[in-house]
């Protein structure tokens, strides 16, 4: 209670007293205000006073009486056309995960890689990551958690402290819901923030598959290497492989027979969404051109809207999601993601972002790679102890003026510090699926922490391999 009340206090009383500082010079006042709401904002996502999403609205309340900008102004950032991209994608997450889509094709995809330890463990990071890059993280760990917690205990000795193939597996399972998020526009929240910023701060639109040919080779190397990390650390011996091999195939021929034939609603879904992926690639390559103002959220819209007229069964009545279960999505994050425009937005009109621009002039005279090192480093650090998607909201405006003080193109910085935002590999309280996989009991923080920052250590390096080859093309 006492770590809530100090969090609490310590928003407004930081925004007091950066308000009641001297401005600096060259700094307009509304500027400074921006500033404080900021600071506000930042303190109560990192100890989550608050829900974060509550801490979202602050914009709507702060920048009108602080004179920044006009309840209108600001409330239209939380009803921008990518969030509504993301709505239409929980939506579809929600139907996969009610007719148990989602959970058919990732025990298909352990089934297929084998029964040796060490297939098993990337049979089931291959299929994580693949479902994560259609719904959210957190639904994903949730369902390949257990399925995983069942096979590591199948084959755990009594009284072994040192199971070297459940650590393996479970960290594998919440590492792959992180990294397949990469993969897609529509696989993490942060990848909206980014999206979202570019498209109106800069006026370029990036589709599902300009995302995609970057993402999705980034996850699958990611994941490669998350893989090879976890057999170094955790190496398997020929008693896990007998052990292992006699349980396993059991386990998963269960829960496959458990869930029967495909159904039709299954059959249903699998087309419709392959439509809506195939129009997403299509559509950016060739026809949006042919339609004004189609995109990928128009698409992805009437994709969802189609979820609900067409019928699961012969019964008319009832179609592939009805509005009981699409209530459900996490509408915080929708919420979430308005508070981070609207800060972005608070940024650009004050002239914040500019001032900070000339504040970072000096950081011109350093090389490209140090400043993307240095800024790829404290995205994943603030990842381990805040919000993804507040980090994400929080970086965005501050790097676009660092990209522009230094003469550098914005979206290779914007995106590899967006990507880096959902590393957080290290701690359990990083993101939802850490904290899952940490609650199986299999692991301990030194174990997290361990495999953790060797992992964030590749992806870090990974990525500034990615930015480097995307300059020279």
């Amino acid at each position: 209670m006492n770590r809530r009340l100090i969090a609490l206090l310590s928003g407004p009383l930081l925004f007091t007293l950066i308000t009641c500082l001297p401005t600096p010079e060259g700094l307009s006042e509304p500027a400074k205000m921006t500033g404080a709401i900021v600071a506000w904002m930042a303190i109560w996502w990192i100890t989550e006073a608050l829900n974060t999403a509550v801490t979202a609205l602050l914009p709507l309340v702060l920048f009108p009486l602080c004179g920044i900008s006009p309840i209108k102004t600001i409330s239209s950032e939380y009803g921008n056309d990518i969030i509504f991209l993301f709505i239409a994608g929980f939506f579809f997450g929600k139907a996969i995960e009610h007719w148990n889509l989602h959970r058919r094709i990732a025990l298909n995809l352990v089934a297929l890689m084998g029964d040796h330890p060490a297939r098993i463990l990337l049979g089931f990071m291959v299929a994580t990551g693949f479902v994560s890059m259609w719904i959210s993280n957190t639904a994903t760990a949730v369902m390949m958690t257990p399925v995983a917690l069942a096979v590591a205990i199948s084959r755990r000795k009594d009284g072994d402290p040192n199971d070297h193939f459940g650590k393996a597996l479970i960290l594998g399972v919440g590492y792959a819901c992180s990294i397949g998020g990469l993969g897609t526009l529509i696989g993490t929240p942060t990848n909206a923030i980014l999206v979202s910023f570019v498209k109106q701060k800069m006026d370029i639109t990036i589709t599902f598959w300009q995302w995609f040919i970057i993402g999705f080779p980034f996850a699958t190397i990611l994941l490669w290497i998350c893989w090879r990390i976890l057999l170094w650390l955790f190496p398997l011996n020929q008693e896990t492989t007998i052990k292992s091999d006699t349980n396993n195939e059991g386990i998963l021929k269960q829960e496959l027979t458990a869930l029967g034939k495909l159904t039709a609603p299954e059959i249903r879904i699998i087309i419709l969404f392959g439509l809506v992926i195939l129009s997403w690639i299509t559509g950016s390559l060739v026809w949006y051109r042919w339609i004004p103002y189609c995109n990928d959220t128009v698409v992805a819209v009437l994709g969802a809207i189609l979820l609900f007229v067409i019928p699961a069964h012969r019964d008319l009545s009832k179609p592939l999601l009805q509005w009981s279960i699409a209530i459900k999505i996490p509408w915080g994050i929708v919420l979430l993601f308005g508070g981070g425009l609207a800060l972005a937005k608070g940024f650009e009109q004050s002239g914040l972002a500019l001032w900070i621009g000339h504040q970072m002039q000096g950081l011109s005279v350093l090389p490209y790679w140090l400043i993307l090192l240095g800024v790829l480093i404290t995205v994943v650090v603030l990842s381990e102890i805040a919000s993804n998607i507040a980090t994400a909201s929080m970086m965005m405006p501050i790097l676009a003026a660092l990209a522009t003080t230094i003469g550098t193109a914005p979206i290779p910085l914007l995106m590899s510090a967006t990507m880096a935002a959902s590393f957080g590999f290290g701690l359990p309280v990083a993101n939802a699926a850490n904290s899952i996989i940490y609650g199986t009991g299999l692991l301990s923080t030194r174990d997290m922490l361990k495999a953790g920052l060797l992992l964030d250590i590749a992806a870090v390096l990974l990525m500034m391999l990615f930015v480097a080859i995307q300059q020279y093309f």
